[in-house]
């Protein structure tokens, strides 16, 4: 039997979208997955994707733009040849991440090519509210023009259908990581010890979680994973605060180092000014650690059952973000009955059930 093709278009191999389409390609038989790059890496991220599961892919040649945002820098990547890969891999179906350059000339092509084409979006309202005119007109040029859609969370969908998809066209599909890399046991609770984790950007708001540091009793400790042009500020803004005893610099982690950082906390806190999901949320209810989430971080609805799994808060009001920090990190029963609620959650986002929404999408087009 020949299998139905399915070409999977994206930006860079980031490990956890590297890890789940290996386990498409591993583990959904009824079709071909292969998977075209626009780049290789993107420069300002420092993990590495585990190239053994790199299969059936291929990387586009292409120029790297760096687009100011409000709070950090964008890759733009300007790609040649996509077209020519596409007529050699012949799809039957093109799933195409977001709505860059790369996603215009693959969709033209499918409409050329009377190909089945999906579009796929991680960006939400929220994180889009500062995008351009002529972006949002880019967004709803190929929406108009899709013939499904899948959206990485709650949010995403709701983004979809607000540039005019119609909702019974609209998958989710959850934005996750390989769980199994990051289930740990939690020993004990009771250190008082937060860990954040995240680049060194003003968009993920270190920042406002050292001001709400401050005003928390001073046995709360805070350990910051990641690195970034923010952290020399950082540093002297924890030294003004009078806490630069209380905060350790742990710089970019990935792999054991990582994984103990998460078993050696009491709680993890997601302080960020915007994000469309907040992957490592899901990485600490991993490894059973209580959730403080920013309202800011728009997977935090699909994530966390609030006040049952972790606690959401607007990072910008400092005394309820300290108060919510010090009544969970000072409560060991809570701290340990709230990891283990998430723990029990988490197979929600397993690949598993995260791809059924992926391959009902790929499913609703190929029988139409």
């Amino acid at each position: 039997m020949i299998l139905k093709k399915v070409v999977i278009i994206t930006n860079i191999p980031s490990p956890y979208r590297v890890d789940f389409f290996y386990y498409l390609q591993e583990n959904v038989k009824k079709y071909e997955f292969h998977v075209i790059y626009s780049s290789v890496r993107n420069t300002s991220r420092q993990w590495h994707a585990d190239e053994n599961r790199i299969q059936n892919s291929c990387f586009l040649k292409s120029y790297n733009i760096k687009i100011k945002k409000r709070y950090d820098e964008h890759d733009i990547y300007i790609p040649y040849g996509v077209g020519k890969v596409l007529s050699n891999l012949k799809p039957d179906v093109v799933v195409a991440m977001e709505y860059n350059p790369t996603i215009l000339m693959a969709m033209h092509w499918c409409r050329k090519h009377k190909v089945k084409y999906i579009s796929w979006t991680d960006g939400t309202l929220n994180s889009e509210k500062n995008i351009s005119k002529i972006q949002r007109l880019c967004r709803k040029y190929i929406i108009s023009r899709a013939d499904a859609f899948i959206g990485s969370s709650t949010a995403s969908r709701e983004t979809q259908i607000a540039y005019g998809a119609s909702p019974e066209k609209c998958h989710i599909s959850y934005l996750t990581v390989d769980l199994e890399k990051y289930i740990r046991k939690k020993e004990s609770y009771g250190n008082r010890q937060l860990v954040c984790v995240g680049g060194l950007i003003v968009r993920k708001g270190v920042d406002l979680l050292l001001n709400a540091l401050a005003l928390t009793d001073s046995s709360i400790t805070l350990v910051v994973v990641g690195d970034g042009g923010e952290r020399e500020r950082l540093i002297k803004q924890a030294e003004s605060l009078g806490i630069a005893d209380r905060v350790t610099f742990r710089g970019f982690l990935e792999g054991e180092e990582l994984y103990q950082c998460y078993a050696q906390s009491d709680a993890f806190v997601l302080p960020t000014r915007e994000d469309c999901f907040g992957l490592v949320t899901l990485e600490a209810m991993c490894a059973q650690l209580p959730v403080i989430s920013s309202q800011y971080a728009d997977g935090a609805r699909d994530l966390i059952e609030k006040d049952v799994t972790g606690i959401i808060v607007d990072p910008y009001d400092e005394k309820a973000f300290a108060k919510a920090i010090e009544e969970l990190v000072m409560d060991t029963d809570r701290l340990e009955k709230m990891g283990k609620a998430g723990f029990e959650r988490i197979n929600r986002f397993s690949f598993e059930n995260v791809s059924k929404g992926y391959v009902e999408a790929i499913d609703s087009v190929i029988t139409e």
